[in-house]
């Protein structure tokens, strides 16, 4: 039978060193994919998944509800996340939804390809939050009902941001002669 995680985390605390072993066994795709939603880069997102797991371990005693640890977590991957790209902004990679597709002529794969160069950089000029929920609803095709959840927001909170920041994304590509 699979242990529930206030378990695992009591086994830990208490001196069981592998029982967090399989609490990151258990999160580490789920975390790894959300990160990876957010800083769009493969590398990039396994650094920050990583950061988040140690972090988590050195302040695991500090989570008092310990039936949330998945939100806590994930609360952790989204705050890391964010550290992150505050400092690496110009190192995204393009997600599979902005690349060309495969059967288009070369041209068409070009033009695809620097027109993704352009909406990643529209996206990353939006503000922090508009960022994220661009970044979660697009990429990781999430509900805004999931975002706010994720992001400690109102859902209509997630909303709005979303709305406002397709429109900084088309007005960013709009002043740069790419009108889409």
């Amino acid at each position: 039978m699979k242990k529930r995680d206030e378990d695992l985390i009591s086994d830990y605390l208490d001196g069981n060193e592998t029982a967090f072993d399989t609490l990151m066994r258990r999160y580490q795709e789920d975390v790894f994919s959300l990160v990876r939603s957010v800083v769009l880069d493969q590398e990039d997102a396994r650094d920050v998944t990583q950061k988040t797991f140690i972090k988590a371990f050195n302040n695991l005693e500090r989570l008092r509800k310990r039936e949330s640890f998945r939100a806590w977590l994930f609360r952790i991957a989204i705050n890391m996340s964010r550290d992150h790209l505050r400092s690496r902004r110009q190192h995204l990679e393009l997600k599979p939804w902005m690349k060309a597709d495969m059967d288009n002529g070369p041209e068409k794969k070009l033009l695809a390809r620097e027109i993704g160069q352009w909406v990643k950089r529209a996206i990353m000029n939006l503000p922090p939050r508009q960022q994220m929920v661009v970044s979660l609803r697009l990429i990781k095709g999430m509900s805004f009902k999931d975002i706010s959840d994720h992001l400690h927001i109102r859902e209509q909170t997630a909303r709005t941001n979303f709305f406002f920041g397709i429109k900084g994304v088309r007005n960013f590509l709009s002043q740069k002669g790419l009108g889409i």
